[in-house]
């Protein structure tokens, strides 16, 4: 009998596979990044449709399979009503613009199956203050920085003798949070950068 694994993630991204199935990369809290057939999700009548967009966030159950886990069933656990809106507003977008950052940066930094709880709670952090909350454009500039310096800490690219504090390494993210930070902003992207530098990424 196989062995169901459920778990919160994140869909990086996917790829069309066979006639009607798609392959996703799956940021997963418990399993690290997963690759997962989704059986079928390109037919009309398929359940997990509208529920496995990419950059999207979930509860996963999945099975582990010879060559890919598979995709057995997904709750979807953030809806921001504002995305339904036929005309897309400006700070919409660039929220949008940023997940879609943030998730490509997530695949350049993740290399195989390794569970690393604070490297996702730095990027559900993020999705939980954009969920249905308006941002200015500095607060998603703070946001951005943050939760970049968040990941690479969360790899260890940031060394301990940095000068960033312990508001800047974890917690949740408020709008107080970010007016605090945004002056600090500049230090942190020069740290960030000396981090990618070093890395090679």
């Amino acid at each position: 009998m196989y062995q169901i694994h459920t778990t919160p993630g994140f869909i990086i991204d996917s790829r069309p596979y066979g006639e009607a199935d798609k392959i996703l990369s799956i940021f997963t809290r418990e399993l690290g990044l997963v690759t997962a057939t989704a059986r079928g999700i390109r037919l009309e009548r398929s359940k997990l449709r509208y529920h496995a967009q990419d950059m999207s966030f979930g509860t996963f159950s999945l099975v582990r399979g010879k060559e890919f886990w598979r995709l057995t069933s997904v709750r979807e656990e953030r809806r921001d009503e504002r995305l339904d809106i036929r005309e897309e507003r400006t700070e919409i977008r660039d929220e949008r613009e940023l997940v879609a950052r943030l998730a490509f940066l997530l695949k350049r930094l993740l290399h195989g199956e390794e569970a690393n709880s604070r490297l996702f709670d730095a990027i559900a952090s993020a999705a939980d203050f954009l969920d249905g909350h308006g941002s200015t454009g500095e607060q998603l500039k703070t946001l951005e920085s943050v939760t970049v310096l968040r990941m690479l800490d969360a790899l260890g690219y940031i060394g301990s003798g940095s000068s960033i504090d312990e508001q800047m390494r974890s917690g949740p993210i408020t709008t107080e949070l970010l007016e605090s930070l945004g002056p600090k902003r500049l230090a942190m992207n020069r740290q960030i950068n000396q981090a990618l530098k070093e890395s090679h990424l």
